[in-house]
């Protein structure tokens, strides 16, 4: 497979997947998270480094209360119990 069709086939873990349809279901909005992305213009965020997964605030450009871990598990407990804690992110 040439370089370039390979850089375009990156997938979203499914578990990540999920954890997008779970917020969905819980009345987040979705404009205030990031699942493998950043957020339309700040807000709670989720990343896959491949090598760690990331979960962080992004304000301004800036990553804040950054924290890395090695489980996907780990990552989106903390997650999910960080943005539903915060009542500003629900309907």
């Amino acid at each position: 497979m040439p370089l370039n069709e390979a850089l375009c086939v990156y997938r979203m873990r499914e578990e990540l997947v999920e954890l997008k349809k779970y917020l969905a279901r819980k009345g987040v909005y979705k404009n205030i998270v990031g699942i493998d992305e950043l957020p339309m213009m700040e807000g709670y965020c989720i990343y896959d480094a491949r090598s760690e997964i990331e979960v962080f605030y992004y304000e301004r450009g800036q990553k804040m209360d950054n924290k890395s871990f090695q489980s996907i598990t780990e990552a989106i407990s903390y997650f999910k119990n960080w943005v539903l804690t915060d009542p500003t992110t629900r309907k």
